[in-house]
């Protein structure tokens, strides 16, 4: 997908014509209160529901120890350098297990292109968002169920909406 530069900077101009896809809908806008991270909490479990869904780091450490000798130094690692989305909520990291190969634990294998565009202007909780909502870019579709068959639009949706937020 090729985004001609003069239609993006009109976009960028006109956020209010965005969808909320490209628009980081950053936590600390929120009167940062209990209530309203529990109800983003609920939102984001909802929404991942179509992708596999999200799990506490221990939970998904200790499946897949049994399984195939995955160790928490390794997600831990993987969380700090921000190559897999890890989020915080009620003192706990939760994880969108669209990103793992749940028989091994191998990454999904375009999800670090598309966390390279995106890092620079989501935090955590803005990229799980940013990875659960339908994306206009990607004609309404989710880009964590997008992810695996059609990495390329979901690497140029990223692009597009790193663009539209650093304008």
């Amino acid at each position: 997908m090729h985004i001609p530069l003069a239609f993006a900077t009109a976009m960028a101009h006109h956020r209010s014509l965005l969808s909320p896809a490209c628009t980081p809908k950053n936590s600390h806008n929120c009167a940062m209160t209990q209530e309203c991270t529990d109800g983003q909490f609920v939102s984001m479990l909802n929404a991942y529901r179509g992708s596999g869904g999200l799990a506490r780091d221990k939970e998904l450490i200790s499946s897949s120890r049994r399984r195939c000798g995955f160790d928490a130094g390794t997600l831990a690692s993987w969380i700090a350098e921000r190559e897999v989305i890890g989020f915080l909520w009620q003192s706990r990291t939760w994880l969108p297990l669209f990103q793992f190969n749940l028989l091994d634990m191998t990454r999904a294998p375009a999800l670090g292109e598309v966390l390279a565009e995106l890092i620079p202007v989501y935090d955590a909780w803005e990229l799980a968002n940013w990875f659960s909502q339908p994306n206009p870019w990607l004609a309404d579709c989710v880009p964590a169920e997008a992810l695996e068959s059609d990495p390329f639009a979901v690497l140029q949706a990223a692009r597009v909406c790193r663009f539209i937020a650093n304008a």
